[in-house]
């Protein structure tokens, strides 16, 4: 196109810029050159001129170049040196594909993308106007890169000897990022397509892995390459020139609700049973695990966003629950429906996933060409959402540490190569593991059979075993819900009438995936009076019987879940007041956890089991047969084994466990074993 149409288009955008983004010249002047881009509303432009907003989305080049020149022209006063000024349109309302229907059709157009950042390159600098001389007559030659190629051959003397003068060419920040479709923008379990982005000179270092961005920018393809770097013939890869990026935060709650939609919401709201009803929707094809999915219900709606304590810092809404149980108790299931439901879901196995997959990561790869590169994982990209990890016990201990961040203050900090960022990871984690030898063991404490650390079990909010009881009714039960199911199913595809129907659940699942958003995006309960009281009775009177049982029943971090679970409660019925109904379900829910998991032999429940790993009575024990050793090593160093369980007994420990203390005390190297039937102390010299 020629200059002279570029000048009538730049006349036009004097005469726009003037009447619609004056204010918006001003503060670039004020701000120059930290401010030298103008966000432009392309609805603006079409009210102004709609022939020019339709040209802009099929012939983006020349609109916006004849736009920057115009913005330079508004600018004249300023000394603009090596800066250079942009026009960033951005609310394109034709173009709009997914990431993955992105293709050749939109080549050189522009096109609006909603897309999740997984990574992101470090800054290169790119020659935007390159000084070319020729190396056999000398004659120099200036080339605007943006859109052609560099010259080879000399204008002068016609021979292949140009060579680029770096300090002599213009060189702007070059940045490249990879999205990706929203989560809950795929259906079932379409996979993802990841779409390179170039940001440049003032876009650079705006946003980070995890983001969601309202991308506007123009589709461009440059040659594919193989292996060996040749490029391919006819072949081409695409890449986004980005003209606009707009971060936002688009969550769980953000859902296409009608108004026909919200006042059926409204009115299931009412119903004095809704939270049952909404547990025994969630899941439904599983029997049993009644408490299971009311806190799983409780954790689909969350506490209150957005509170902060009195010093600034930021109150954990986010309910992380953990399932440990036998093999074959319908934990996968109960993830995988838990993944499916929600529509920002993550689900992930511990067996193949790695620290850097579950949180973020800085490494080299071919995307920055072997510069860093930042990844995004799991727990970053489902933000707003819930990440469901099965086989949690089989991440590598390595890994695990790397979640301790995220489960708690739900940030994920990189440290590598000079590279330090900080990603925002507010998920909801819904785990499940396996007990530590396969089965748990009725005749040990459950939580000593969990393989994991105490420091992240104490994360989660809920932790629930799973045993398989072997019990006739419960077995008949279990066994006439799954063959039911599989009758129907075989039923309906061979198009049987009159067989017995299955029950459905209370609440479809599209209508509940739309009832848990609209209630976390429009809900923010606020703890009563009476609820609060409440809680703190449950939480003085289990510790006054803690102390006089001698055992911690409950730690102050159990009562911000117990706040948690009392706020989705009231979330589920969309109240804006917890109530003593919703406190009561938590602690409901909470006294089943503490029975199921916390109990000792003498029925004591004991917070300990969980977050040391050792209830206090296995402690007294131990230390009592410590003591006992200590009494014996005063008259004779060589302490038979026989006589300490002689002992033992005679202080309340049976021979039994009294054996199983001394192994253990013995694999922990406080006692050894110097010949057969001998043991001794090992003292501990102070450094």
């Amino acid at each position: 196109m020629d200059d002279a149409v570029i000048a009538a288009i730049k006349s036009r955008f004097d005469d726009f810029l003037e009447l619609y983004y004056r204010e918006g010249i001003d503060d670039i002047i004020v701000g120059f050159p930290d401010k030298r881009s103008l966000n432009v509303d392309i609805a603006d432009l079409a009210k102004f001129d709609p022939d020019l907003a339709s040209e802009l989305a099929n012939n983006p080049d020349v609109i916006i170049k004849a736009a920057n020149e115009s913005l330079k022209y508004k600018l004249l006063d300023l000394q603009l040196g090596i800066y250079e000024p942009h026009v960033r349109f951005y609310g394109l309302t034709i173009n709009n594909p997914l990431v993955q229907d992105v293709g050749s059709s939109y080549v050189s157009k522009l096109i609006a993308l909603d897309g999740l950042i997984v990574k992101r390159s470090e800054i290169s600098p790119k020659v935007k106007i390159g000084v070319y001389e020729c190396t056999f007559c000398g004659a120099k030659q200036t080339v605007e890169l943006d859109m052609g190629a560099a010259p080879e051959i000399c204008k002068e003397c016609k021979r292949k000897s140009m060579k680029q003068i770096p300090e002599e060419s213009q060189l702007i920040n070059l940045q490249k990022i990879a999205i990706q479709d929203p989560l809950e923008k795929l259906k079932g379990n379409t996979p993802t397509w990841q779409l390179e982005v170039w940001l440049q000179d003032d876009m650079v270092n705006t946003v980070i892995p995890g983001d969601r961005i309202d991308l506007t920018g123009v589709l461009r393809i440059r040659p594919r390459r193989n292996q060996r770097g040749k490029a391919e013939t006819n072949l081409y890869t695409m890449f986004v020139d980005s003209v606009s990026v707009i971060s936002k935060q688009k969550e769980f709650a953000e859902l296409s609700i009608t108004e026909e939609e919200e006042r059926e919401i409204k009115e299931l709201s009412k119903d004095p049973q809704i939270f049952e009803k909404i547990a025994k929707s969630i899941a439904s094809s599983i029997y049993g695990h009644n408490e299971i999915k009311k806190a799983v219900a409780l954790q689909l709606f969350g506490g209150t966003t957005g509170k902060t304590m009195v010093d600034g810092s930021a109150i954990r809404s986010d309910m992380h629950i953990l399932l440990i149980g036998d093999p074959g108790s319908a934990k996968t299931r109960i993830l995988q429906a838990i993944s499916e439901l929600v529509p920002k879901g993550i689900y992930v196995s511990g067996k193949s996933v790695t620290g850097g997959g579950l949180t973020a990561v800085a490494e080299r790869d071919d995307f920055s060409e072997g510069g860093w590169t930042l990844k995004a994982g799991a727990m970053v990209l489902g933000s707003g959402g819930i990440v469901c990890i099965d086989e949690f016990d089989k991440i590598s201990q390595d890994d695990r540490a790397a979640l301790h961040e995220a489960l708690e203050s739900q940030t994920i900090s990189v440290a590598k190569a000079g590279i330090i960022a900080t990603f925002s990871a507010r998920a909801a984690v819904l785990a499940a593991a396996n007990p530590k030898f396969g089965r748990f063991d009725p005749h040990q404490y459950p939580a000593e059979q969990f393989d994991i650390p105490p420091t992240l079990l104490s994360r989660f909010d809920l932790i629930f075993p799973i045993t398989d009881v072997m019990d006739e009714d419960t077995d008949r039960n279990i066994a006439k819900h799954i063959l039911m199911q599989h009758e129907a199913a075989g039923a309906r595809l061979a198009d049987i009438k009159g067989f017995e129907q299955v029950e459905e659940p209370p609440i479809d699942s599209d209508l509940l995936r739309k009832y848990i958003a609209y209630a976390r995006k429009n809900v923010s309960p606020r703890l009563s009076q009476e609820a609060s009281e409440y809680l703190q009775k449950y939480y003085v009177d289990l510790r006054k019987t803690g102390q006089r049982q001698g055992a911690v029943p409950i730690t102050p971090r159990q009562i911000e879940g117990l706040v948690r679970m009392s706020e989705a409660s009231a979330k589920s019925r969309l109240s804006d007041v917890v109530e003593l109904s919703d406190s009561e379900t938590a602690i409901e829910l909470s006294r089943f956890m503490l029975k199921s998991l916390a109990l000792d032999t003498g029925g004591r429940i004991d917070i300990d089991t969980i977050l040391t790993g050792m209830p206090r009575e296995k402690v007294d024990r131990m230390n009592s047969i410590l003591n006992i050793i200590k009494k014996l090593e005063e008259s004779d160093s060589n302490i038979k084994i026989q006589k300490v369980i002689e002992d033992a007994e005679a202080a309340g420990i049976d021979s039994t466990t009294a054996s199983k203390y001394l192994s253990e005390l013995e694999r922990s190297g406080d006692i050894y074993r110097p010949r057969q039937g001998i043991i001794k102390l090992v003292h501990h010299e102070a450094d």
